[in-house]
């Protein structure tokens, strides 16, 4: 009983150091938490949970978003086949913020996302201040609108395909360039984003592997959203086991590495995760 309370004030602790910091929300991969909300009890119609993590650095399909440390945090309500999800964090350099909202229609196999994704950080865009989360200007927009499909071909295998279907995935124009403007935008280039992942299992780890490149569907030899020609953007290894597994709490710790072929870069990434927090009002 005295281990058990001890637990429970430890898994307090650990919540309310990680919520010190003053965050707004970030982008990067959405999970949803599936290792929380997907494996609820089926007889379980409607569930929540909530997760906060830490990052050395977020790096989102092969781009640098923020190079600084980062605080994220997502939450889910899942009801039947659909999930509403919000994903977030900001950078501890106060550079970067951004608010991703999702919906999600899963099974098992196959699911389908809705993501938006605003940015609020300076100097991603040409465009300087940031017009409002609900902007659905395309020529003043920081939104993306993106279009995620994914197939678990089996319980190694899965493949996903990203499309940004609206937003700054525009070019500024050339001739604005030369002369310093900044509010006008080239046509949409329809970025399409396609990845293949394996995963396995080192005694109590869990490693993945993945291969994900990039086009644009306006231009096939043209720039993209993740540089300035297609090619493999994307090109990872990862290894994650659990630090804590209790009834009160789960941390798992995860190391990364990506390529990016296009821009020749390569991130090393560290990131604790602290899911499941719904456990901790029961």
């Amino acid at each position: 009983m005295k281990s058990n309370n001890l637990s429970k004030k430890w898994s307090v602790l650990v919540v309310l150091m990680l919520t010190i910091y003053n965050f707004s929300f970030a982008q990067n991969e959405n999970t949803v938490l599936e290792d929380s909300i997907l494996q609820a009890d089926d007889s379980e119609k409607f569930v929540w949970d909530m997760s906060l993590g830490f990052k050395t650095m977020n790096v989102f399909r092969g781009l640098l978003p923020s190079k600084a440390p980062t605080i994220s945090t997502q939450a889910g309500f899942k009801y039947g086949d659909f999930i509403l999800g919000f994903y977030g964090g900001s950078s501890f350099n106060g550079g970067y913020t951004e608010t991703d909202l999702i919906l999600v229609y899963y099974k098992p196999k196959v699911n389908v996302h809705l993501e938006w994704y605003y940015n609020f950080t300076e100097g991603i865009t040409n465009i300087p201040t940031p017009s409002g989360f609900f902007d659905f200007n395309p020529e003043t927009t920081r939104g993306l609108l993106d279009l995620i499909l994914n197939y678990q071909i089996s319980p190694h295998v899965k493949l996903s395909s990203s499309t940004f279907l609206f937003g700054r995935d525009r070019p500024s124009l050339p001739e604005d360039d030369a002369e310093g403007i900044l509010l006008r935008r080239g046509e949409q280039r329809y970025t399409q984003y396609l990845k293949a992942a394996y995963n396995w299992y080192w005694g109590t780890s869990k490693l993945e592997a993945h291969v994900a490149g990039s086009f644009s569907w306006n231009d096939f030899s043209g720039p993209t959203f993740y540089g300035n020609k297609p090619g493999f953007n994307d090109i990872g290894i990862s290894i994650s086991r659990k630090l804590i597994n209790s009834n009160s709490l789960s941390i798992p710790v995860k190391a990364s590495a990506y390529i990016n072929t296009v821009t020749n870069n390569i991130y090393l990434v560290a990131t604790i995760q602290l899911i499941e927090i719904s456990k901790l009002t029961q």
